[in-house]
């Protein structure tokens, strides 16, 4: 399940910090609400994925940008990322993107959006393996089929995408399909 907020753009800390105070506001309720956990201590991997001590069946991920959070949990490994849609980096894309995501973003009549699009799947496949999103994920390419995203080199990863209000989008990955997204 995936949870968001979108964030009040008056407060008195600084952005960042707002931000992931938001995103572990939304562990918080996730872990309530779907399994009555109230009580935890998160610890990291040695690729600093951060995990439940206490609870190693139990996956989650967050997320957080200008305007938004985002937690996602399951019981399967899981990496969200998500992003204000904005002008893009075309650096960005040479350094991250495969020739024909490129290409992808280029033709479209969204550029912004579709950049967008790919990064978040790219970033949230690192956040799920544990990698990040400079790790290699160039030779992860990923197409679009009927709408829905597809990573021709992960074929058992199932990847879900929302666009929120036209302005963020969320990309999740994970071994199990995760539809549900529910704004808190």
């Amino acid at each position: 399940m995936i949870f968001y907020k979108m964030l009040d753009k008056n407060i008195s800390v600084p952005e960042h910090v707002f931000q992931h105070e938001a995103a572990h506001m939304l562990l918080n309720t996730a872990l309530k609400r779907l399994y009555g956990i109230e009580r935890y201590s998160i610890k990291t991997g040695k690729h600093g994925k951060p995990y439940l001590e206490d609870h190693p069946d139990i996956f989650f991920n967050l997320s957080h940008c200008r305007g938004l959070a985002v937690c996602g949990i399951s019981d399967s490994e899981i990496g969200t990322d998500c992003e204000l849609i904005r002008p893009y980096s075309k650096n960005a894309a040479k350094k991250v993107f495969s020739d024909s995501e490129i290409d992808f973003v280029l033709k479209n009549n969204a550029p912004d959006e579709s950049f967008f699009r790919i990064w978040t799947l790219k970033e949230a496949l690192g956040k799920a393996m544990g990698t990040g999103i400079f790790s290699g994920l160039k030779e992860y390419e990923f197409v679009f089929k009927d709408g829905e995203p597809f990573c021709k080199d992960l074929p058992e990863k199932i990847f879900t995408q929302k666009i929120i209000s036209g302005k963020w989008i969320v990309s999740v990955c994970s071994n199990i399909i995760q539809s549900q997204f529910k704004e808190v």
